[in-house]
């Protein structure tokens, strides 16, 4: 980790071309407005002109990049592929390693490798013997794109909308957890209640769920989720952060990883900063954490 000084240039990276576009923006200014006060900062609105990207970056000479994208381009490895060419220090994870987890069929696969379990999948384009079954974009984030599918004639008319890069899984009934890591470390455990069955976008950011940090899980269950995060984030090479998502099955007395987000979201209703502020990091030294890690992939 490499201090911080206040003279340091620091780019902020907003917007981006993905359907996370709103949520980035929120991400960036909440950056910005906390890291001015204390550093010298600036903000690139990402779009589809890579070559403007490319110029706004070497002209504003920064000493570190604040990636706050979301989604295609910024969180799946590209973005970072030119920060590494330019050879800017940039937050979050590096190429391989967003690549990898922005994909979640592909991700599933390396969990389920180290022998992480996590709910079964399904062709999207065959027959599905057993429902409830969860439709999602297999690269995609904010619960965009999230469908419950009860029966056939559902997933029937979901295959008719010929939706290209969808992953089919089961249902697992239980709780929603979520685990937090910060500067490689457990940040926190937060259950997620609400009233409908799926945690999806309109209960990350309209109407918004309740959280509630260390809930009450047995304590075999408690000591299974810390081991698991830990060994994806290490395992993957995350950098400095992730967030791990899961469902708790009661009855089952199981845990299944649905999926590492490298880049969390910073919003004032996101999950990791409100983990943070319960251990004592307020806003801006999340921000001064995060940032002291940044590097780019070794060439």
């Amino acid at each position: 980790m490499v201090n911080l000084k206040k003279s340091d240039k620091i780019i902020i990276l907003r917007g981006g071309i993905s359907d996370e576009k709103e949520i980035s923006i929120l991400t960036a200014n909440q950056v910005e407005s906390v890291l001015k006060k204390k550093y010298l900062t600036d903000i690139i609105d990402v779009e589809y002109d890579c070559k403007k990207l490319i110029k706004d970056l070497i002209d504003s000479k920064p000493d570190k990049v604040f990636n706050c994208l979301h989604g295609f381009f910024g969180e799946d490895g590209q973005v970072q592929s030119i920060l590494n060419y330019l050879k800017i220090p940039y937050t979050h994870s590096g190429v391989l390693t967003s690549s990898l987890a922005m994909n979640k069929a592909f991700s599933k696969v390396f969990f389920e490798s180290l022998n992480v379990r996590c709910p079964k999948s399904f062709e999207f384009n065959k027959t599905v013997k057993s429902f409830p079954v969860i439709a999602k974009p297999i690269c995609g984030g904010s619960s965009n794109g999230l469908e419950k599918i009860e029966n056939q004639s559902q997933l029937i008319e979901l295959q008719k909308k010929k939706i290209k890069n969808t992953i089919l899984e089961e249902y697992i009934e239980g709780r929603e957890l979520t685990v937090g890591i910060l500067n490689n470390e457990i940040c926190g455990i937060m259950e997620i209640i609400f009233d409908s069955e799926l945690y999806d976008f309109k209960n990350k950011y309209i109407n918004i769920a309740s959280h509630v940090i260390n809930p009450e899980l047995p304590r075999e269950i408690r000591e299974k989720i810390i081991k698991v995060s830990l060994k994806i984030h290490n395992t993957l090479n995350c950098n400095c952060i992730s967030r791990l998502d899961f469902r708790y099955s009661s009855n089952l007395n199981e845990i299944f990883l649905l999926e590492i987000n490298t880049q969390p979201g910073l919003t004032k209703n996101s999950l990791l900063p409100e983990m943070a502020k319960s251990k004592g990091i307020d806003f801006l030294k999340l921000c001064e954490i995060i940032l002291s890690n940044a590097k780019c992939d070794s060439i």
